[in-house]
């Protein structure tokens, strides 16, 4: 049985530095966050006690998209040792004592390496590949064990166009055409042996 769920998302996509010095997030990244946001919440049915993130503003905007969808029963707030170059063995060590369900909204390399902290003790190699706006789910067991559960991006949340999204409807046509392949595989199977 899980301890706690950890979601751990990189921040969605920013406007370049060039482009404004804040690095506020793109349109794409609004559309993106916003669209993985309203997956998370209508169909994983997320629940956090609390979203925390680094200092900059990209995190900061991705949190609250989040939270709009989600809300964390404790809120949303900045918290230390979310930065790029952040070490990740602090987060490791307070996580080894957190219980309550949390999303943190950062950056690489610190997630890429908090990740190796938490699954491997090693922060050297890659054991997630992130991508801008994707959550990641960590589950931790009683014995302190994490484990991988799950990974989603926006390029892999299904267009929906405003409309809820149809689980049972899409099952329901998936099982339909196997039901049809199955009985033309069937026919031409008969077909062959006689």
């Amino acid at each position: 049985m899980p301890l706690m769920k950890l979601y751990l998302v990189q921040h969605a996509e920013s406007k370049r530095k060039d482009e404004d010095p804040a690095r506020p997030l793109s349109e794409k990244g609004w559309k993106d966050i916003r669209k993985v946001a309203e997956y998370a919440e209508k169909c994983l049915h997320i629940q956090v006690e609390q979203i925390f993130h680094s200092d900059k503003l990209r995190a900061k905007q991705t949190a609250q998209a989040l939270a709009d969808h989600l809300h964390p029963k404790k809120g949303v707030q900045f918290a230390e040792g979310l930065n790029p170059l952040a070490d990740p063995k602090d987060w490791k060590t307070l996580l080894a004592e957190a219980t309550e369900d949390t999303l943190i909204v950062g950056h690489l390399p610190h997630l890429g390496k908090l990740v190796g902290q938490l699954l491997t003790g090693d922060d050297d190699g890659e054991v997630v590949a992130f991508r801008n706006g994707c959550i990641v789910c960590l589950e931790k067991n009683e014995g302190g064990q994490w484990t991988v559960q799950w990974m989603i991006t926006p390029e892999t949340v299904p267009q929906n166009n405003g409309a809820a999204l149809n689980f049972e409807a899409t099952m329901e046509s998936a099982r339909e055409i196997l039901e049809e392949a199955a009985a033309i595989a069937e026919k031409k199977i008969e077909g062959t042996l006689q």
